[in-house]
């Protein structure tokens, strides 16, 4: 299978928002952890099922790396909206 393209991972990202989306409520924000914490565990069961453990750890250790600039990112499309 081909690596998918930029795009296509931009649209299927949407798409997990898009579902995800339907289960946060506004009034309880545990429902996003809840929807975060399911996406995750489903994402590790998914690796377990072709990759062994310590492949998964280096995947994870990789993910944790980019967190500081994945959280950049979030706060600063935070900055560029308006709210009335």
């Amino acid at each position: 299978m081909p690596r998918p393209t930029d795009l296509e991972m931009a649209q299927f990202q949407q798409s997990l928002y898009d579902l995800v989306s339907k289960h946060i409520r506004g009034d309880a924000p545990s429902s996003l952890f809840m929807c975060c914490g399911v996406m995750l565990k489903t994402c590790i069961e998914m690796y377990c099922s072709v990759l062994d453990v310590n492949k998964i750890e280096e995947i994870l250790e990789e993910a944790i790396k980019t967190i500081p600039m994945l959280h950049d990112k979030v706060e600063s499309n935070f900055d560029d909206i308006t709210f009335h």
